[in-house]
């Protein structure tokens, strides 16, 4: 709809036409005719200039509204509404501050729980300090066919497999009920006859002194190098 109203274009607002001074009454007539004449002609200008105007901003209107104006309007519309989805949806976070601080606690205490300290830093103190003290078996000489070697750290399979017994160990201590029987059938007893095994892992090490023992002693052991294998307590705690 235009701005401009019909009742805008009438002359009941004009001045009233004043007659020249001295004017005669014929004159003073023929003025007030002018006048008359000139405001009927100045409103059918109007009217026309109305008629023709009114279309072209109605148009120009409308073609705003349907482009790039009614486009972005649908745009935030779009957006608007997806925003309120999104907050009906989203989860409640009025958690009060103590029970998050539970919660956390709790996280901690579960986590510990789930990974307890190492009771060996090390394969090596594995090795040497339980080991070789609980799998008294008599190796190496000429009568005995199982092999063992005192320097366990020069072979690459046999410290790989000792250190799997070594973590597998670790974990299942923790078990008390049928943890370490577990252990022994599928990992203890299992690796050690094929560590055991003449043509094992040790089947290049020689029946030397230091590769024998006596029944009843522990496995031979000769300790590595210094930082060979390095207490990993710590690290292993985060």
């Amino acid at each position: 709809m235009s701005d401009w109203d019909e009742d805008d274009w009438g002359t009941d607002d004009l001045p009233a036409p004043e007659a020249p001074a001295g004017a005669t009454a014929g004159e003073a007539d023929a003025a007030a005719a002018a006048a008359i004449v000139s405001a009927l002609v100045t409103d059918s200008v109007r009217e026309a200039m109305r008629l023709r105007l009114a279309p072209l901003a109605q148009t120009a209107v409308d073609q705003a509204l349907t482009g790039f104006a009614l486009g972005a309007l649908h745009d935030q519309a779009n957006r608007a509404a997806g925003a309120a989805v999104s907050e009906q949806l989203a989860p409640s976070s009025t958690q009060p501050a103590d029970e998050a601080t539970v919660d956390d606690e709790a996280a901690v205490d579960d986590a510990s729980e789930a990974a307890p300290r190492l009771y060996y830093g090390s394969v090596d103190e594995f090795v040497r300090e339980y080991l070789r003290n609980v799998y008294r078996r008599r190796v190496g000489g000429q009568q005995v066919s199982r092999k063992w070697a005192a320097r366990w750290w020069q072979y690459d399979e046999a410290v790989i497999r000792l250190e799997a017994l070594w973590r597998s160990w670790e974990h299942l201590r923790t078990d008390p009920a049928t943890g370490m029987s577990v252990w022994w059938r599928d990992h203890a007893d299992h690796h050690m006859a094929v560590l055991f095994d003449e043509a094992g892992p040790f089947a290049a090490a020689d029946d030397e002194a230091e590769n024998t023992n006596r029944k009843g002693e522990p496995l031979p052991y000769i300790a590595p190098p210094a930082g060979m294998f390095p207490d990993v307590r710590d690290d292993d705690q985060g």
